[in-house]
């Protein structure tokens, strides 16, 4: 049996155990003002009673001013009591909820963390929608759980504790009968909170997908408006909204459900007190303000158990949501990093792969559509696809090594395992002789320069996007990687130039602008080894044979690896080699690999044929 979710809240609390400690002692000195005015006023009732049972005994003379005095007393007690129980308890509600919001802080933060830290292999699994969700709502109901939850079960034990305490020193036989109802709604309002912890977390996973799909949709506006596909699209949304409305409306059932039975408790008990009262009172085991004061303490008891089927499910939405929250934390796909004692030394670029195979696990709906082959997976969704199978291949220091084959046999894959973005075994992946398991990811990343097929800019100026590299670079340096990438030519189209803003995700630039911004951004890095995605697919034969003429003095100084389609930008690579189904199949020069015959061979007479493709200066110099 695993552990409940609200453990895992407990290293948050645990840091703030102070505060949560002063909130609590507040909270018990405000309850137990509010507990002692009953008994200040049923002690006043007691005593006017005995001054009219005097009068009535035939004294003359009632001392007017110890009756005055008596109210007065009473009075100011009572005044008193409130006003100092008033700012006590408003103290708690500041300690507590204020310390929530810094327990929450603290979440939010490590999950974040953990986020960042987690390997693609993991987003794999888990949509964005799903991710946001977690980070938003369910954080949202886990500080409710921190505060007004845990505020008002510890307002309503410390009632139950000081109240009945009180309640069976004034009378515990109807103590006793007043209290019998509630064993029976408390386990009937466990059954129903349990399914509405249930249905609060199929709803908040529905909610995780609905929020997927308003993403998706509003990223591919573009897309559907131009294949006409608005009200697909509309009727999708609102599959998944209805689906997330029916699991709410199971959610609030249950939670009306709850609320009235606690409301029928507090009148049941208050009903068994006033039928069972007077008899006590007349046969002298109660006196009439001892019975004021029980009523009021049952009236307190029963305020808080009114509210308990709001407490119930809020506590367990709130234990839902730090469930799924959970889940993420727990996640195991992070590359493992030996610690602060890792080996850091300056790479030379020297890279090895041996015997990698690789088996990865994703979605089935993404992985349908992704490389590799399904090997079958679990049965929740997702599928297990090995990409690379039994990979050896060694590069020098300042060498090229180009990487082609047919889409979806592994290629970038395998250039992300050499980004150290993806874990392997050990004894598979080498730096310089040394295992890449044995070594801080953070460093090897510092020096690898990996620019993906997909480039990805941040909704800040392209100046700032390029800073990312190297944030204390010249102007020199920038206009030289500029330059490299051959965006210069791009700046008189973009308003700014360089402080141009380039919005989300880099909206505002082609696709080809994106990739250069990328391209620069590696350059600035100067990395040791530099890492090329099929970067120049979504530039023109020219502007290609542009970038890799500028890339020429910093590839002969560093090794590069480049994925291409487009095989005139591997051509004059030191060594080439041809993924098929996740196997290296080829190895050689673009001369020897086009005197073989095999699938690069193909691949070149069908790119040579295309009179799209033009014939570019790597290529007849590789003829």
């Amino acid at each position: 049996m695993g552990l409940h979710p609200l453990v895992h809240l407990l290293p948050y609390v645990r840091r703030y155990w102070r505060s949560y400690a002063l909130g609590l002692g507040c909270l018990f000195a405000a309850m137990g003002l509010r507990l002692w005015i009953p008994t200040v006023l049923g002690g006043a009732i007691d005593e006017l009673q005995g001054l009219a049972r005097s009068l009535e005994g035939g004294a003359e003379d009632i001392d007017r001013a110890a009756f005055m005095g008596l109210v007065a007393r009473a009075g100011l007690l009572i005044v008193a009591a409130a006003l100092i129980g008033a700012v006590v308890r408003t103290g708690s509600r500041l300690t507590i909820l204020g310390t929530c919001r810094r327990v929450v802080h603290d979440l939010r933060e490590v999950l974040f963390a953990k986020l960042t830290n987690l390997a693609p292999s993991f987003y794999l699994r888990y949509t964005t929608g799903q991710l946001m969700s977690r980070s938003m709502n369910d954080i949202q109901y886990v500080q409710g759980l921190t505060g007004p939850v845990f505020m008002y079960i510890a307002e309503t034990l410390i009632l139950y504790i000081i109240g009945v305490s009180m309640m069976l020193g004034t009378d515990p036989v109807l103590t006793f009968w007043a209290l019998l109802p509630f064993p029976f709604f408390i386990w009937r309002a466990r059954v129903l909170a349990r399914t509405i912890q249930e249905g609060s977390r199929a709803a908040q996973d529905a909610l995780g997908v609905v929020s997927e799909r308003v993403s998706e949709s509003l990223g591919a506006q573009l897309v559907i408006k131009t294949l006409g596909l608005e009200p697909f699209d509309f009727g999708r949304f609102e599959r998944h909204a209805r689906e997330y409305r029916d699991l709410n409306l199971e959610v609030t059932k249950a939670r009306t459900r709850l609320m009235p039975m606690m409301t029928a408790l507090s009148g049941l008990t208050l009903g068994i007190a006033l039928w069972l009262g007077p008899g006590r009172i007349a046969g002298g085991s109660l006196s009439t303000g001892e019975f004021v004061a029980f009523l009021f303490f049952l009236r307190y008891l029963a305020a808080p158990t009114a509210t308990l089927g709001f407490v119930i499910s809020s506590l367990q939405r709130g234990a839902a949501a730090l469930g799924r929250i959970h889940e993420v934390q727990a996640a195991q796909e992070t590359l493992v990093s030996p610690g602060a004692d890792a080996p850091t030394p300056e790479l030379s670029g020297a890279l090895e792969i041996r015997g990698l195979t690789l088996v990865r696990e994703g979605l089935a709906s993404v992985a349908g559509a992704a490389q590799g082959r399904t090997d079958g997976g679990p049965a929740d969704g997702t599928v297990r696809r090995t990409v690379l199978r039994d990979v050896s291949l060694k590069i020098e220091p300042g060498q090229t090594l180009g990487i082609v084959g047919h889409t979806g046999s592994g290629k970038t894959t395998l250039i992300q395992v050499m980004a150290r973005l993806l874990e392997v075994e050990p004894g598979t992946l080498f730096y310089d002789g040394q295992d890449a398991t044995t070594m801080d990811p953070a460093h090897l990343r510092a020096e690898i320069g990996w620019v993906p097929q997909e480039a990805f800019l941040f909704s800040a100026t392209l100046r700032e996007n390029l800073l990312l590299g190297k944030s204390d670079a010249t102007e020199g340096e920038i206009a030289e990687a500029v330059g490299i990438a051959q965006l210069e030519k791009d700046m008189p189209q973009l308003p700014r130039g360089l402080e141009t803003i380039v919005g989300e995700r880099g909206v505002t630039l082609s696709g080809g602008q994106r990739q250069r911004a990328a391209l620069a951004r590696a350059v600035l890095a100067r990395p040791r080894i530099m890492l090329l995605d099929d970067t120049l697919s979504a530039v023109d034969s020219a502007t290609a044979e542009g970038i890799l003429s500028g890339l020429e003095p910093i590839m002969a100084e560093r090794t590069t690896v480049i994925v291409a389609h487009r095989l005139s930008t591997v051509a004059h690579a030191d060594r080439i080699v041809v993924l098929d189904e996740g196997r290296i199949v080829e190895s050689g020069t673009h001369d020897e690999l086009v005197e073989q015959g095999g699938i690069y061979a193909e691949l070149w007479r069908a790119q040579d044929e295309a009179p799209s493709e033009g014939q570019g200066r790597l290529g007849e110099v590789a003829r």
